[in-house]
């Protein structure tokens, strides 16, 4: 196969997806057929079937590739819990904004409104999750925390998801750089102290 070759399948392939994510965010997965992708990718329905089986090996291709990026992004960023570090959480937050902003148009179509695709969704709270429990395990050996690990991750990861999605569906009100720094405070001062609000017991 020459580089022609390659270039023109990889185009196609890219046409696919796009048509795909587009669809999706206009109409929801369920209501999408194969028809309906080639028309948008302009190519016919026997070029899709040359690259994909159906829609559904489409949907995890497409999944796959992008969490495997997404857990590519993120797996550099060092983390550290204790002592715990602001920075360092801006850096894992930023690095996850820099790379969704990036491919804005694919995570809009999985994760925004009643089209969002929810396996995707739990799946990249997953790798947000096993990123916080990797600079949590160290902290452990030398410190027990004085709650439950198990519900801190899920506290942490469910609110970094979270800011996500609100960040995505708002189309980008802060820039990478005033989320990551405002969701870092959050996390190291408790939000009502990040807000400036007195707490009482």
């Amino acid at each position: 196969m020459n580089k022609k070759t390659d270039l023109r399948i990889l185009r196609t392939k890219q046409s696919i997806r796009k048509a795909f994510y587009e669809l999706i965010q206009e109409k929801g997965y369920e209501a999408i057929t194969v028809q309906d992708i080639a028309d948008r990718a302009m190519i016919n329905r026997n070029t899709f079937y040359l690259h994909y089986q159906n829609k559904p090996d489409l949907l995890d291709t497409c999944m796959n590739e992008l969490l495997s990026d997404f857990k590519d992004a993120i797996l550099f960023c060092p983390i550290s819990m204790n002592p715990f570090s602001i920075s360092l959480l801006e850096t894992v937050m930023q690095t996850v904004l820099e790379h969704i902003s990036l491919n804005m148009t694919f995570y809009r179509s999985m994760l925004i409104e009643e089209n969002r695709i929810y396996p995707f969704q739990a799946k990249m709270e997953d790798i947000i999750k096993d990123k916080l429990m990797e600079g949590w395990k160290p902290a452990q050996e030398n410190a027990p925390l004085a709650i439950s690990n198990e519900l801190l991750i899920e506290y942490l990861g469910s609110a970094l998801m979270g800011i996500v999605i609100w960040w995505i569906k708002n189309d980008k009100p802060l820039s990478t750089e005033e989320v990551s720094s405002q969701f870092s405070k959050i996390v190291a001062y408790g939000h009502l102290r990040a807000a400036g609000i007195a707490v009482e017991e």
